[in-house]
């Protein structure tokens, strides 16, 4: 293998592009979940250090598109009560980056969010609005993650869903926090040097056009679907991916 691919199998970056294009897919729909969904799926092949960078860098592209499309929808005045305890989260994360026992947090984050995926499919289904004070608590935990793991998405759309009915608003409102977070450790990133990587920069640019075209393909399904719909397709995404990050830490 050339010195400035990745170094894997032939079939495993194919599964790379798979993986990015079905991310991106649920991304584009939901307004969420490429990281949550990727990075479990590439730590099976590569080290953390390898994969969260790689689909921070695809996120950076990925997030602005979406937030210049959509910012004009957005609840900013839900993502200015977030804005504050999101940033303390993600200097808190970026701290611990290093020392941080991974394993305990990657399993209760998976246990959160599977349990709340199964909330959503079998609890009740009457929509019902949380108090505003809630985005501290969740501000904090999902920078925390969003520095730490690239995972934070999860934990903005559990608020984000219980305080905004409009499923267009949310998605808008969604891909701004999020685009904001993944500047945020982009910038981290390249301080640290784990985005000055040569393979790794080569996969990012190979990989933009499997990021768009699942971008493009999950916009198309979100005006296809329902409010109802989308809230099914985000709890089913929460379910797979809790299962998968307890997995990965019980076997780690």
């Amino acid at each position: 293998m050339p010195p400035w691919l990745p170094d894997a199998p032939w079939y495993v970056l194919a599964g790379l592009a798979v993986v990015i294009f079905v991310a991106y897919t649920v991304f584009g729909a939901t307004g969420f979940g490429s990281s949550i969904l990727s990075v479990p799926a590439l730590a099976h092949w590569f080290p953390l250090t390898f994969a969260v960078p790689l689909v921070t860098a695809l996120d950076c592209a990925a997030t602005i598109n979406a937030s210049t499309r959509q910012w004009r929808r957005a609840d900013f005045g839900e993502f200015k009560r977030i804005l504050p305890a999101m940033l303390l989260g993600v200097a808190v994360g970026t701290t611990l980056l290093v020392n941080l026992p991974r394993a305990p947090a990657l399993l209760a984050l998976g246990v959160f969010v599977a349990g709340y995926g199964a909330y959503q499919l079998i609890g009740r289904r009457e929509w019902r609005a949380v108090r505003p004070l809630w985005a501290w608590p969740v501000g904090f935990v999902g920078g925390l993650f969003s520095a730490a793991f690239g995972t934070g998405g999860p934990v903005y759309m559990v608020y984000l869903a219980a305080r905004i009915h409009d499923k267009t608003v949310l998605r808008a409102t969604s891909s701004l926090i999020v685009t904001v977070s993944v500047l945020l450790r982009f910038v981290v990133f390249i301080v640290t040097g784990l985005l000055l990587n040569t393979p790794l920069l080569v996969a990012a640019a190979v990989l933009i056009p499997f990021m768009f075209g699942g971008y493009y393909l999950g916009n198309r399904l979100h005006h296809a679907l329902s409010r109802a719909g989308v809230m099914k397709a985000i709890a089913a995404l929460l379910i797979v991916n809790g299962i998968s990050l307890i997995a990965k830490a019980l076997g780690s």
